[in-house]
């Protein structure tokens, strides 16, 4: 999701931080302790919470990633709240932190994808330290950007190990946007014609060889009002020799990486889930993605499911479009259905059983 949905989304988030409070106060006699960290993470300092069960010395981990924009604890425990549940009675401690900037973590991004990869695996590092963390059972657990975020980290650090993506991205993001835009239009009521010409355009700024018809796809951009709405437009290159020196590279950080092609080299246990209503990411694209990524990264953990129903924050949905996930978010309360949290609570006892086999 672009910044001036972030944005959006962020404001409304923050009516849920008097609930993380009262999420403390309600559970954690029963199933947790809480503990504040903060975690040198390069130029970054990252602060954060653990919530550990108390039952038991030394228990597995996971680490949330959260999405794009400035997202806190405060912001995001109320919104997942079932599913730190899930982590806790599985026997998992859930860690979360401030994105930097945000919150009470410091620091500013300046490669956002590549900075939040460092600071992933600076956090694993920290937790691998503790004695009531096992330190080889110790994963990831994220959404929406989280999908780049993740695999790129497990390139940098052999100690991810296991993965579960919600709602991620699973393409290049300037096809993500491509899609975003399109469902964006429909959701808004405007001609579908309007938003097969953005999606068709946002494709051509990026895929043309040719610069003229490169500098059309900006202009159109440029002048949309949706575009605008979600933040896809920008200055065009200045000449055309600049534009012929741009990377086109799947591989290299940018709007073409696909972060697929990491994920179909991972051999740990992966958990992927999409909403079949997500208007902001692609699911069918996505469930289609992983399915083929697990053909070479080879684990019979691994497991990808449509949830049916589902927006991009995997809640019930009658539409699944931007406005009604934003009125659900201010509603204070997560709408998970059951099926997201009976899979998530599945996976994790027979990731359990795994990790118990190995030690």
């Amino acid at each position: 999701m672009k910044s001036k949905l972030v944005l959006c989304l962020t404001l409304i988030l923050a009516g849920g931080v008097a609930q993380n409070s009262a999420f403390a106060q309600e559970s954690a006699k029963v199933l947790y302790r809480t503990e504040e960290i903060a975690i040198q993470a390069g130029d970054f300092l990252i602060v954060g919470d653990l919530y550990i069960p108390v039952k038991g010395a030394k228990h597995p981990a996971v680490v949330w990633v959260h999405g794009s924009g400035p997202l806190t604890r405060q912001l995001m425990v109320p919104l997942i709240k079932p599913q730190i549940e899930v982590f806790l009675k599985a026997g998992f401690v859930f860690f979360i932190d401030d994105i930097p900037g945000a919150g009470s973590s410091k620091g500013e991004m300046t490669q956002v994808y590549t900075d939040r990869a460092l600071i992933l695996t600076k956090e694993i590092e920290a937790l691998k330290k503790r004695p009531d963390i096992i330190p080889t059972q110790i994963g990831v657990a994220g959404a929406s950007q989280a999908g780049v975020v993740m695999p790129l980290a497990a390139t940098l650090t052999p100690d991810i190990a296991f993965m579960i993506a919600e709602a991620c991205v699973a393409e290049s993001s300037y096809k993500q946007d491509a899609y975003l835009v399109e469902q964006w239009t429909i959701c808004e009521g405007l001609p579908a014609e309007e938003g097969k010409k953005a999606a068709r355009l946002v494709r051509q700024r990026y895929e043309t060889q040719n610069f003229q018809d490169y500098l059309a796809a900006v202009e159109y951009i440029n002048n949309s009002e949706v575009c605008r709405t979600l933040d896809l437009n920008s200055p065009p290159f200045r000449s055309e020799e600049e534009f012929k020196r741009r990377s086109q590279s799947p591989s290299k950080i940018g709007s073409f990486y696909d972060p697929m092609l990491v994920v179909a080299g991972l051999q740990f246990p992966i958990l992927a889930l999409f909403g079949e209503k997500d208007k902001n990411i692609d699911p069918v694209q996505g469930v289609e993605a992983y399915r083929l990524s697990f053909k070479t990264a080879s684990n019979n953990l691994n497991r990808v499911e449509m949830i049916a129903n589902a927006n991009h924050l995997l809640y019930e949905a009658n539409t699944g479009c931007v406005r009604e996930l934003m009125a659900q978010v201010g509603g204070g309360k997560p709408l998970y259905g059951p099926q997201v949290l009976n899979v998530i609570s599945a996976w994790l006892e027979k990731l359990k059983t795994a990790f118990e086999a190995k030690s």
